[in-house]
């Protein structure tokens, strides 16, 4: 489970941000919508700490537009990277045919906000078994050991989608 500072979180969202029961981080939107962030281990990239970041939203209803849940999402990973030189990995929810339409509006959110020289995005895709596979990593540049973690994504998700369309 990560940490991570609400009071800094809280400062740069429009809605609060809050810790969950289970330890991951909350909020909801003005139209009680709400939604749960989580950074979830997994094995490390290039010998650095990886997390996958997980956005829930828990209801199923579809929901109109709310620029504010953008906002709220880059604010608590402005203090992600702001407090760590952890690996981000995302990987998108294939469980209703929009993997990716969710790949595409989060890189554009991410490549939108955030600094170009701050952080390196890597990419991989497939169709497997007719379903599509989208995964990134960010990593801060900063990072001392960017490359190594660069590399070893490519060659994982080289490994991934060999022979994949």
């Amino acid at each position: 489970m990560i940490q991570l500072s609400l009071e800094e979180i809280n400062a740069l969202s429009p809605y609060e941000v809050f810790y969950a029961p289970n330890g991951d981080f909350m909020f909801a939107t003005s139209l009680n919508i709400h939604y749960l962030i989580s950074f979830e281990a997994e094995e490390p990239l290039g010998e650095c700490d990886t997390f996958q970041f997980v956005i829930r939203k828990l209801e199923s209803h579809r929901s109109p537009h709310d620029a504010k849940i953008e906002k709220a999402i880059l604010a608590i990973l402005e203090v992600f990277f702001k407090e760590h030189f952890n690996v981000l990995l995302y990987m998108c929810d294939d469980s209703d045919g929009r993997e990716a339409n969710r790949n595409r509006l989060f890189l554009t959110w991410f490549r939108k906000n955030a600094n170009p020289n701050r952080f390196t995005i890597r990419t991989a895709s497939a169709i497997v078994e007719g379903k599509g596979f989208y995964a990134a990593i960010i990593i801060e540049n900063r990072n001392p050991r960017l490359q190594t973690v660069i590399d070893d994504f490519e060659q994982t998700a080289k490994v991934l989608t060999e022979g994949k369309p």
